[in-house]
């Protein structure tokens, strides 16, 4: 045992939780101690693999291990237990994967240990790395489409994710979950962190469930913030498509627009780009663009033609910031900065400047809120209020 190192536990050894151990066994400051899983076998082939003590009990790793950090990567309906035993057991520092909870309850107990506890707790709302939203990041907050007015996304799945996507526990898994909160509560977390601080203050929501039986087919959700800002947000996961995944945004703002395809599909081409109908300067605008490319995000600068009903008008050609190709993203890219967080006890690390504070168990608990009022708004027919 390396007292230097974080002395790790990971709970839950799925797709995700495999990932995790595979990033962790990659730095130098994690030694990664015990794996849980209910499954005897992924628990003592993952144990065997990375050097760390199998269980089938989580409550037993948490009682023999002196742990100072534990990941939770069980699945959605099965974070609240072993994320609370966490808590209780005095784990200073936790990482769970989004959602924070599936039930507006359970998410609140969850916020309400947190604090009590004094923990350092972090959800991974893996979204906010990717190269694309963190550039839409950069170009909202620097004002450089105006205000806000509308957006729309959507984030699909394939049929096979609620079918197959967890073998023989699929139909349990999808069952426990939804595309509220298996899909939604990526794009509401977006959204959230886009626009604060202003918040999301009514829903309304539709759902459907005529192919699946056994979970919610679809939510297509309307979420009117405070000053008057419209978001469109629709998450299916029954879709038959090439692709696993298929993620597209458009913001719209009184001087421009951002649009991207993170995940594409039926094929289109990966890109992003954002069109400002009034450019900063020239100087300015490269300066942004050096800034980006410091970040990783590499863009490159254009022109464009404002288009018209009868032809292009050569004289409105517009500038804009563009990416063709792939962002270079993985689902764990959020995860070395909340590291370096804990290393240097705070919620914007050098990894992690300009981006606002890395998501704590209040976004957790402000994502849930809304998309509770999603799942009672499709419920009832009616515009609901998100609760604080």
């Amino acid at each position: 045992m390396d007292k230097n190192k974080l002395q790790t536990g990971v709970i839950g050894l799925g797709i995700l939780g495999l990932q995790y151990l595979d990033f962790f066994a990659k730095r130098d400051d994690v030694e990664t101690v015990g794996v849980c899983d209910v499954r005897r076998g992924a628990a003592e082939s993952a144990g065997a693999q990375y050097g760390a003590t199998p269980y089938v009990d989580y409550a037993a790793m948490l009682t023999e291990k002196r742990l100072d950090l534990v990941v939770v990567a069980t699945p959605d309906h099965l974070h609240f237990a072993p994320t609370m035993q966490a808590l209780d057991a005095g784990v200073p520092v936790i990482i769970q994967e989004k959602p924070l909870a599936t039930t507006l309850t359970e998410a609140a107990r969850i916020y309400e240990a947190v604090e009590r506890h004094g923990a350092r707790f972090f959800v991974n709302y893996a979204n906010r790395a990717m190269p694309f939203d963190r550039a839409t990041y950069y170009v909202l907050r620097h004002g450089l489409i105006g205000q806000p007015v509308y957006a729309e996304s959507r984030l699909d799945d394939n049929i096979s994710v609620p079918t197959h996507l967890w073998g023989e526990r699929s139909r349990e898994f999808a069952a426990g979950s939804s595309p509220a909160q298996f899909l939604l509560s990526h794009m509401v977390d977006l959204m959230n962190w886009n626009f604060a601080p202003l918040r999301v203050a009514d829903v309304f929501a539709i759902t459907q469930e005529k192919v699946l039986g056994y979970t919610p087919d679809l939510f297509d959700a309307f979420l009117m913030f405070e000053g008057g800002l419209k978001v469109r947000l629709k998450a299916e996961w029954i879709k038959h498509m090439d692709q696993i995944v298929e993620y597209y945004t458009s913001i719209t703002g009184e001087s421009g627009t951002i649009i991207y395809n993170k995940r594409p599909g039926f094929g289109v081409v990966e890109s992003w780009r954002a069109n400002f109908s009034q450019p900063p300067a020239d100087a300015d605008l490269i300066q942004h663009h050096r800034r980006l490319g410091a970040q990783g995000i590499e863009l490159r600068l254009g022109r464009h033609y404002h288009a018209h009903t009868e032809a292009y008008d050569v004289s409105t050609v517009e500038a804009s910031l563009e990416h063709v190709g792939s962002d270079q993203a993985h689902g764990l890219m959020l995860i070395g900065p909340m590291l370096d967080a804990v290393a240097q006890n705070t919620l914007t690390p050098s990894s992690w400047q300009d981006l606002g504070p890395l998501p704590t168990h209040r976004d957790g608990l402000h994502q849930v809120q809304v998309v509770q009022a999603i799942l009672d708004s499709a419920r009832s027919g009616q515009p609901v209020a998100v609760s604080r």
